[in-house]
């Protein structure tokens, strides 16, 4: 049958060693695995989804309301004047990128933006 003792009450079962080559395989699995993550985690990059246009046009859109959000810190109110739009063109394809009023500001037609590729 085997040639290893099997283990009795009362009496501690010991492991044979390990050879070398249980080792490398060891390792060698290891090595692979890690690099399988390191390759995962850099073409999770966000800079391949981000496009640099230049901004065509801005749009305001009136829509005066109030936003009410129930959270962890209770109910909180926020006044919107409308949708604030930049209309952005990258090597010629258009986006409408919906911006808070802070960016909507911040930047003027002819301007170069960069934003997150929105969902197609």
């Amino acid at each position: 049958m085997t040639d290893h003792p099997s283990p009795t009450p009362g009496r501690p079962f010991t492991v044979p060693s390990t050879r070398g080559r249980d080792w490398a395989i060891g390792i060698a699995v290891g090595v692979i695995l890690i690099g399988l993550i390191v390759y995962a985690v850099s073409t999770m990059s966000v800079s391949k989804n981000l496009l640099t246009g230049t901004i065509t046009a801005k749009r305001f859109i009136p829509q005066p309301e109030q936003q009410v959000t129930i959270g962890k810190g209770g109910l909180h109110a926020r006044k919107i004047d409308g949708e604030y739009i930049l209309d952005v063109s990258v090597k010629g394809h258009p986006y409408n990128i919906w911006v808070d009023k802070e960016i909507y500001e911040a930047h003027e037609v002819g301007d170069s933006y960069t934003f997150v590729r929105p969902p197609e």
